[in-house]
């Protein structure tokens, strides 16, 4: 044994032990930054059908609220990385022109939402902004659709654990935060928004919709979160030619009536 401890082998895993320490600090410490990419604010705070909604850690956010036409459902919306709610207002209004409601909200850091954006921070965001439709404007859940676009997959999975929207739709989703960044994301700890084992658990409808030409999140990420998935029913929609950026810019009618052929589907 003492002559192991002196060989050569030894040294090199200690080396290695010593990397994977330091890569594995850093991947706890740093993950969040890595992940969360705020732009500048694209709103002011006197932005028209702007709301403050408050969260369970004591701050609010920022959120953009649409009402519903009667009978209509309401989207609470999860938006993407590198921009905050108020990039996608021209989306708002094509799911208004369906007379559908709409809550977008902002995770800390982003918009006029304060604070620095977490994995956590984003959590209680959307748990604050389900609370707020569904308790203080008293919308039903039946009535709430759960859409999460990219890193809004991760909020919107971890939602649909434990709460019963009419359904849940994914749009350029991810597995995991740590499988798009990195190969090696079964070795590295505190893994963020880790989809595909939380969704094994999520019963709502569920309606996938991915670009195939995406090239950030490849679409084999929305295929096996729609494998894996128990829902019933649960459809996959790919968008040929669409990438990651520009899915909503090729095929933005394509996607409108992917969601609304499923959300008229699951609320019959």
């Amino acid at each position: 044994m003492k002559k192991f401890f002196q060989s050569g082998w030894f040294r090199l895993l200690r080396f290695l032990a010593v990397i994977y320490g330091c890569v594995a600090l850093f991947a706890c410490t740093m993950a969040d930054r890595m992940i969360f990419v705020p732009p500048p604010p694209s709103y002011s705070s006197e932005a028209p059908s702007l709301v403050t909604i408050p969260t369970s850690n004591g701050t609010s956010i920022a959120a953009f609220h649409y009402p519903a036409k009667e009978g209509a459902p309401t989207v609470l919306y999860s938006h993407g990385n590198a921009e905050d709610a108020g990039h996608s207002i021209r989306l708002y209004q094509a799911w208004q022109e369906l007379g559908w409601g709409v809550l977008a909200y902002d995770y800390p850091g982003y918009g006029r939402s304060p604070g620095s954006p977490s994995e956590r921070g984003a959590e209680q965001a959307i748990e604050g902004s389900w609370k707020y439709l569904t308790e203080t404007q008293g919308i039903d859940p039946d009535d709430v659709v759960v859409v999460g676009r990219s890193v809004g997959s991760g909020p919107s999975v971890w939602l649909t654990r434990e709460k019963t929207p009419a359904a849940l739709i994914l749009i350029s989703p991810f597995t995991s935060t740590y499988a798009v960044m990195s190969p090696a994301q079964y070795f590295l700890p505190a893994n963020r928004f880790p989809n595909l084992r939380r969704i094994r658990s999520c019963e709502v409808p569920l309606l996938v919709i991915h670009g195939e030409a995406d090239g950030i999140i490849p679409t084999t990420h929305g295929r096996e979160l729609h494998a894996a998935s128990p829902a019933n029913p649960k459809q996959f929609v790919g968008i040929p030619g669409a990438g990651h950026n520009d899915l909503f810019q090729k095929a933005g009618p394509e996607v409108i009536t992917a969601m609304a052929d499923f959300i008229r589907q699951v609320r019959k």
